[in-house]
């Protein structure tokens, strides 16, 4: 009998040893790792992850290894921005907080959908928030920080569909190792950066069953509703909160169920939401985009602004 479990035992480490090395060779479930990308743009935040590196003007190649250079100016809050927040301005205060594609990742910052939005609406200041790589937490803790000094008239978060994802544990966004929020017996809690992982955490075969079991839950709705909760209470009151939902390339099954997601949370707490996934579906799909890229061009990013400023107005966020 002990020698059959023996054999067995034997079988059983062979067989993750066979595992452990087929996953490696293939390039399967790599580990996350703290390895920060484009240092010349980015700089580490314990509050936020990380930003632009402040009051800086970089010039860069996009895409990577293309002839195409973008000029990315930040203020003192490493945000892409040529004006400080709280610079004095008797106009309403329209801020947008999102990820790259509010940023404007590949192309000049007066092309982005927060200046198609000034244009039309001279009589608003409308201020970019949007960070590359960032989820929600990061966005309602960037709104935390900067309204201590100044308060939005009105706060859109523009939700990207790959937004979602961004909440789990081991996600690094540019390669940084950000602070989390997680629920706690249904209560929301800060939490700072995790640290570097164990060693047996590093096996292929521990990655594979912590991915995959990730992946199963890696929308993350109650933690998403928990992170729009906590900015509807610090809005209420001050700021006048708008959703909106900004597509990617093809609308699947489960871009329909975060959409649906985010109209279901809006409607429940009375706030406006803007789906755009029909607005630039009728515009041409493939004409919005940088080509072979997910991120919007200069008319993908007039399409989307022009309808967000006829949202906003016909919300009556500036009234």
């Amino acid at each position: 009998m002990k020698k059959h479990v023996a054999v067995l035992a034997g079988s059983l480490v062979c067989a993750a040893l066979l595992a452990e090395v087929g996953l490696r060779v293939f390039g399967a479930f790599v580990p996350p790792a703290v390895q920060p990308m484009r240092p010349e743009l980015y700089r580490p935040d314990p509050e936020l992850g990380y930003t632009l590196r402040p009051s800086t003007s970089v010039k860069y190649a996009y895409p990577v290894n293309s002839s195409t250079f973008i000029t990315t100016t930040s203020n003192s809050d490493g945000f892409r921005n040529p004006r400080e927040f709280d610079e004095p301005d008797s106009r309403p205060r329209i801020w947008l907080l999102g990820d790259s594609m509010v940023l404007g990742e590949g192309v000049e910052a007066e092309d982005r959908l927060t200046e198609v939005i000034g244009r039309l609406e001279p009589g608003w200041r409308v201020d970019n928030l949007g960070m590359t790589g960032w989820g929600l937490d990061l966005m309602v803790r960037a709104f935390e920080r900067i309204s201590r000094r100044i308060t939005p008239d009105v706060a859109v978060i523009a939700f990207y569909t790959d937004d979602f994802r961004r909440l789990h544990p081991r996600y690094t966004g540019m390669g940084y190792a950000l602070p989390r929020s997680e629920l706690v017996d249904g209560k929301l809690v800060d939490l700072p950066a995790p640290g570097p992982l164990p060693s047996w955490r590093w096996l292929r075969l521990v990655q594979a069953v912590e991915q995959t079991y990730w992946r199963f839950g890696r929308n993350q709705f109650a933690l998403n509703g928990a992170l729009l909760d906590r900015l509807h209470a610090r809005t209420e009151g001050r700021s006048k909160l708008f959703v909106v939902f900004l597509p990617g390339r093809d609308d699947t099954d489960e871009d329909q169920r975060r959409r649906g997601f985010l109209n279901e949370w809006c409607g429940r707490n009375n706030i406006p939401f803007l789906d755009l996934t029909d607005t630039m579906k009728a515009a041409g799909v493939e004409s919005l985009h940088i080509p072979g890229n997910y991120h919007w061009n200069r008319h993908g990013h007039e399409v989307a602004g022009t309808a967000i400023q006829r949202f906003l107005r016909e919300s009556g966020a500036a009234a």
